[in-house]
């Protein structure tokens, strides 16, 4: 089985310390959310991994209770979402497959 990165971070909701360990894409697109502020990022800005960005943001949502503002943008052809994290999130530990932390 390949390795995937993992992230451990740490947030605050309702008053109450959280602490969430994704995997894989979704870790992936926690560290793109957290580095990115609010600028947010889209898809198409994060294409050499993301093909389902909205998907991952919605399980980071559901599964783990992070707000995370979708924006529409128009572009050529149509529009696409900006999504822009808006819990305060610290990230804790990095896994690189390689084993080494960030």
């Amino acid at each position: 089985m390949a390795q995937r990165i993992e992230v451990k971070a740490k947030y605050e909701a309702g008053g109450q310390p959280h602490t969430i360990t994704v995997r894989g894409q979704q870790a992936k697109a926690l560290l793109a959310l957290s580095e990115a502020g609010p600028k947010g990022r889209t898809a198409q800005e994060v294409a050499g991994w993301a093909y389902r960005m909205a998907a991952y943001c919605h399980e980071l949502r559901h599964r783990h209770g992070l707000v995370i503002r979708t924006d529409r943008e128009k572009r050529e052809g149509g529009s696409h979402g900006r999504h822009i994290l808006l819990t305060p999130v610290e990230i804790l530990e990095v896994k690189r497959p390689n084993g080494t932390p960030k």
